[in-house]
């Protein structure tokens, strides 16, 4: 038997439950919105009806000087308004009460219900993330065992399906999840060790790196990002090879991944990155490349298609790692 590829870590769950309470810590504003407009509006009210009560004591007490049978009048008029002012203006704090009392239930409720996705989510992410590695690593021992065999090339098309299955799960799971800065975990990574991610995941792929360095990005988010690039490539570019160039420029690092495949065979070049738009009969649904540029953006970079000679290029910007300050001795 050869040997193993090592599995991708899952730090799925992780990375779920971080989102899980950093969301449970950032919703709280919504009931301080609900209060403080509450408090405001009710105090309008109040302060409206006290202002309509005032006004109406004053034209009472003019109404006196007046003659009798129009005092008289001018009174019952007066008492009827003042009735009318204290029973709507009454009604009016009562449904703004009640009002604000039920958005903050439905708040509440919403968050809970949230909470629970969330963990339904995590522990979802969790075991299925399990149960695939743990696939992928039992396809990758039978390739190796039947490499020299005429089943070789379906234990290969098994290990590849994996792969894809797995790639489909990752982008459906970060599409649902929220689009706030709290759902990703940003940290020192080096780009190379990402890279050398990919060979174990394509290992008959030719993947070429030149340049090196540290960005600040999700680890999760920077595999999508780099897994959906190369199964583009592979899938829909047929490509054999691979190559990442970067550059360091200011404080950003520039990534350009470009394939020697056919290259895209639309007429638009503009509309990559547009959701379930399919180019051709044989594109995909532009799935992988939206949510690179989304992913992208959110960490504070961007994902970008770039010109060719050959093949397709795709330049991906990133912040970086800034050096460390030298301390003077």
């Amino acid at each position: 038997m050869g040997e193993r590829r090592p599995a991708t870590p899952d730090v799925t769950g992780y990375n779920a439950t971080v989102r899980m309470e950093d969301q449970k810590s950032s919703l709280p504003w919504k009931h301080v919105a609900v209060v403080v407009w509450l408090a405001f509006s009710v105090a309008i009210a109040v302060w409206w009806m006290v202002f309509g009560l005032q006004q109406i004591d004053r034209l009472s007490g003019l109404g006196m000087q007046a003659e009798p049978d129009i005092s008289t009048k001018i009174a019952h008029e007066l008492v009827r308004q003042h009735r009318m002012l204290v029973s709507e203006g009454t009604t009016l704090i009562l449904l703004l009460i009640a009002g604000g009392a039920a958005l903050l239930y439905y708040i509440h409720t919403e968050i809970g219900r949230a909470n629970r996705v969330q963990e339904f989510l995590g522990a979802f992410t969790h075991d299925i993330k399990t149960s695939l590695a743990s696939l992928r690593l039992q396809a990758e021992s039978l390739e190796e065992d039947l490499k020299d065999s005429g089943h070789g090339r379906l234990a290969r098309r098994l290990v590849k399906d994996t792969v894809r299955l797995e790639l489909q799960l990752e982008n459906s799971l970060l599409l649902a999840a929220p689009d706030g800065d709290s759902s990703l975990l940003i940290e020192p990574l080096r780009f190379s060790e990402t890279v050398e991610m990919l060979r174990h995941h394509w290992p008959d792929l030719d993947i070429h790196q030149d340049g090196d360095g540290i960005v600040r990005a999700d680890k999760r988010a920077l595999e999508s990002i780099l897994k959906n690039l190369v199964q583009n490539a592979v899938v829909h570019g047929r490509a054999s090879k691979v190559n990442v160039d970067v550059a360091r420029q200011g404080p950003w690092l520039r990534a350009r991944v470009s394939d020697d495949g056919r290259g895209f065979q639309g007429e638009d070049q503009n509309k990559l990155g547009r959701m379930f738009e399919r180019h051709t009969s044989t594109s995909g649904s532009g799935l992988g490349l939206a949510l690179g540029m989304k992913l992208a953006r959110r960490m504070g970079g961007d994902l970008t298609v770039v010109e060719a000679s050959n093949g397709f290029a795709i330049e991906l910007i990133l912040p970086q790692e800034p050096p460390p300050e030298e301390t003077p001795e």
